[in-house]
């Protein structure tokens, strides 16, 4: 079995440890079906890929990721990755060593480039990092007397940017997951409440566990999954008691309990009244 190939960063630019490089200059004259970049490899240094255009997969630890355009990828040291060999890509790639970000980064520990199981991206990022990226490549390439200076200051500000994006993008996307699933549950209590009355029912229906639906509950409505049911079911009691005149015996039953004792008891323990009590005081 062929070894994982580990790849330093360039001994020409190590002390500076900083590199900017459009994509057209990283796949010029090489062979795309050949080369090491194409074929997963381990990277010893961080990476910044900016995809401006982009209808391809980047490969980072044994998942493709769909690149779209407007896309930010970071790879942290020690991740394995690999270009697409079809490299439909525009846009351009930072390489940076240890050094570099000791010597610049404001707070390397929180920043972008602590990954442990997965990259970080930004999907869909605004046009303001093209011009941020342009200018930083037009600074590197100009030999000034301020250049690390002049690359440190807009490198983090593009980290600072865009771990504030990264932020409202995740948070943005557990709200819309959250909601979806919270909005599934709800749909499911509105058809098993009167069957089922058991977190771990309507954690098995939604396929997750009890504790995470308990987590999504209370971000929507600040009660426990436990306490939404109770509460639809109390409110449904309410409901049927006052608006018809059946006999508590057979709300009972509609709302799935079999002994009438036991629903007193329940609607007693949520309103501290008993149904009786509750249906002379709101009768008209």
């Amino acid at each position: 079995m062929e070894e994982l190939l580990e790849v330093e960063f360039l001994d020409s630019l190590k002390d500076y440890g900083f590199e900017i490089a459009s994509f057209n200059e990283l796949f010029k004259n090489i062979d795309l079906n050949t080369h090491f970049m194409t074929k997963p490899h381990r990277i010893k240094f961080y990476h910044i890929l900016y995809f401006t255009k982009s209808n391809d997969y980047h490969f980072i630890d044994f998942k493709n990721y769909k690149i779209e355009d407007n896309t930010l990828l970071f790879l942290s040291k020690d991740q394995v990755h690999s270009f697409s060999k079809t490299a439909n890509y525009e846009g351009y790639v930072i390489l940076l060593t240890d050094e570099f970000l000791k010597r610049n980064l404001l707070n390397l520990e929180k920043s972008m480039f602590n990954i442990l199981l997965k990259p970080s991206i930004l999907a869909k990022a605004s046009s303001k990092y093209k011009f941020l990226f342009e200018e930083l490549y037009k600074d590197y390439k100009n030999n000034s007397l301020y250049k690390e200076k002049l690359n440190s200051s807009l490198f983090n500000y593009i980290i600072l940017k865009a771990q504030e994006d990264i932020s409202k993008q995740n948070l943005a996307n557990i709200n819309e997951k959250y909601t979806l699933i919270y909005n599934k549950f709800k749909n499911h209590l509105y058809n098993n409440y009167n069957k089922n009355r058991s977190v771990n029912f309507y954690s098995d229906l939604l396929k997750i566990t009890p504790k995470h639906l308990n987590v999504i509950c209370k971000e929507h409505s600040k009660l426990n999954t436990k306490q939404i049911i109770d509460n639809y079911i109390i409110l449904e009691a309410k409901r049927r008691l006052i608006s018809t005149n059946k006999a508590i015996k057979e709300i009972s039953y509609e709302l799935g309990f079999i002994e009438t004792t036991n629903f007193v008891k329940y609607f007693k323990k949520h309103t501290n009244i008993s149904p009786s009590v509750f249906r002379q005081s709101h009768s008209i």
